[in-house]
């Protein structure tokens, strides 16, 4: 479960990353333009798009890649490492009555209020 929760906090940060490069290009280009997910992969590694696009021409069909691929990769980036980041961190948290003792709940259980007044 705390792979989930790491992988949740990892793809919100990717997605708070994402709203500032797409604020920083408009603010210089004028114009708001959502980065997507085959511009992402584009700026960490064309060759490898390039590759994945040719292999799956090749092998699979190019019809699945004209089809099915390039519409994902068209998808913005924001809504897609917000969502999922959500998602994981829900299920990082799903399934457990008592949350575990870590790095934002603290090592020790929550203290027990005593009774003040009259009962």
């Amino acid at each position: 479960m705390v792979v989930f929760r790491a992988l949740g906090w990892l793809l919100l940060a990717m997605a708070i990353a994402a709203i500032v490069h797409d604020g920083l290009a408009w603010w210089t280009e004028g114009s708001l333009r959502l980065l997507g997910l085959g511009d992402l992969w584009a700026h960490l590694d064309r060759r490898s798009l390039g590759d994945a696009q040719t292999a799956v021409q090749r092998h699979v069909s190019s019809a699945l890649w004209f089809w099915l691929v390039r519409p994902v990769l068209m998808v913005p980036v924001l809504p897609v490492f917000a969502l999922l980041g959500l998602g994981f961190l829900w299920l990082g948290n799903r399934g457990a009555g008592q949350p575990e003792p870590g790095l934002l709940l603290g090592s020790r259980p929550p203290r027990r209020r005593r009774n003040r007044g009259i009962s």
